[in-house]
């Protein structure tokens, strides 16, 4: 249903600028025949073309915003293609969602805390810095573009080390409990 919805809208998109070049142009006696054979031909075209590759059925993580430690628009690197979107840093993972622009790339990235090894930075095509990557304990690289990257580094690795810290607790506390008993 989505793709007939995303392809009719195109389509009169199109057939509205064609008809309004049209218009302009003192074409009138054919901008309209013009406008609803281009809103036609191109809602045809894009539901087979254009939208018939795109999953719509895959569904995002609700995120509750309370759980937000920092977000902020991004790009997320996927195939050598840039794709934007938001990034949010969770208490134990860090999630990236398209926007709606993006539905042809359209695609979600979590990243848990605990299997981040190293976050560093990047310059964007070796000029802007304005990247950061992250490298999981599988050897995975996932490169964003982020504003503030430096902001961004700090908050995750704040968030990691207070969850090691909470998991060094809970060992300690076993350890001592486990101690007593014997």
């Amino acid at each position: 249903m989505k793709k007939l919805k995303y392809s009719l809208l195109s389509g009169l998109v199109f057939g509205i600028i064609i008809g309004i070049y049209c218009y302009v142009t003192n074409k009138e006696e054919i901008a309209i025949v013009l406008s609803i054979f281009c809103f036609i031909t191109f809602s045809i075209i894009s539901y087979f073309k254009m939208f018939s590759k795109i999953n719509f059925s895959e569904e995002f993580e609700k995120i509750d915003k309370k759980s937000i430690i920092y977000s902020g628009l991004a790009n997320h690197f996927k195939d050598n293609i840039s794709v934007g979107g938001t990034l949010y840093l969770l208490e134990n993972k860090i999630v990236f969602q398209t926007n709606a622009i993006n539905f042809a790339q359209r695609h979600q990235k979590i990243i848990e805390l605990n299997e981040i090894d190293k976050t560093d930075f990047r310059k964007t095509m070796g000029l802007i810095n304005n990247g950061i990557f992250i490298k999981t304990k599988d050897n995975v690289m996932e490169e964003f573009v982020v504003n503030k990257r430096e902001i961004w580094k700090e908050q995750i690795e704040k968030v990691m080390k207070i969850n090691s810290s909470e998991i060094e607790k809970q060992t300690d506390y076993l350890f001592v409990y486990d101690t007593k008993e014997i």
